[in-house]
């Protein structure tokens, strides 16, 4: 599938105000990333995940929320042009866990997510070719006490990307107990362990307390009687059952598809 071109309306009302952004960003290192996912025919769309190297993920930090800036310009010569990204926000104080992610952090080649406040969007800055990288302004005045963190594309690349996989951090979202047949994704987006079956694999049907748009992974657990996912609320890539086995994954989206039920749609399993 490649780009057609189709004329752009106006989006909606009052689109163009600013903020917007949650007070969290997520940082990765690109080196820490096995396999990162390619973008639809319109290059700007990613639903596959970024995979990473065994016992590497993701990060969060803190920032002032109206101070966050983000964006992407065109630049560059006749036929030779291409995109710079940049992500720039102050974080307060200057307490050791900031001066040393500032000093860890620097000829680093990152990506960053920005999520937005009012819908599931996440935006995606950097890519393995085009990296950000970081430079920083520490300040301690009589007036303010905080560091003002710069990322900027290395080089020219490719436009912002919509970025529908899902993210990985250091601990898992939720658990699920042993057998369950529904997954509790009250605690939002991100990576749900299940837990090996005490007599009987399980089979699970559905997630409950999930919200419209999220992207939940489910991790397996291996064991004797690992979960299995072969249908009800779930939609699977060919019908294929989904079996939790050790190093397992199953990425799904979900989409509400009543007044209150909701469907599961697989984007992705290892």
């Amino acid at each position: 599938m490649t780009y057609v071109k189709v004329s752009v309306a106006k989006p909606g009302s009052n689109l163009g105000v600013g903020g917007n952004k949650k007070a969290e960003i997520i940082l990765f290192d690109m080196d820490d990333v096995l396999a990162y996912p390619a973008r639809d025919g319109s290059g700007v769309v990613s639903t596959d995940n970024i995979t990473f190297n065994p016992g590497a993920y993701m990060i969060k930090l803190y920032a002032t929320q109206h101070t966050i800036e983000a964006g992407h310009k065109g630049e560059g010569d006749p036929d030779k042009k291409g995109v710079i990204q940049s992500v720039k926000f102050e974080h307060p104080g200057d307490e050791n866990a900031i001066l040393e992610f500032t000093a860890n952090w620097m000829n680093r080649n990152i990506g960053i997510i920005i999520q937005r406040c009012s819908d599931t969007k996440k935006k995606l800055y950097g890519t393995p070719c085009a990296p950000l990288q970081m430079v920083y302004d520490a300040k301690d005045t009589k007036d303010t006490n905080h560091t003002e963190f710069t990322f900027t594309s290395s080089q020219k690349g490719p436009i912002v990307c919509d970025y529908q996989g899902s993210t990985t951090f250091d601990t898992v979202t939720g658990t699920a107990a042993a057998d369950a047949t529904t997954v509790d994704v009250t605690n939002g987006e991100g990576e749900y362990q299940l837990t090996n079956g005490t007599s009987a694999a399980a089979t699970i049907t559905a997630l409950t307390n999930a919200a419209d748009g999220l992207v939940y992974k489910l991790l397996g657990s291996g064991g004797t009687h690992p979960s299995t996912i072969t249908g009800g609320s779930f939609l699977l890539k060919n019908g294929t059952a989904w079996t939790a086995l050790t190093g397992a994954t199953l990425t799904v989206k979900c989409f509400k598809d009543g007044a209150s039920t909701y469907k599961f749609l697989e984007l992705s399993r290892t």
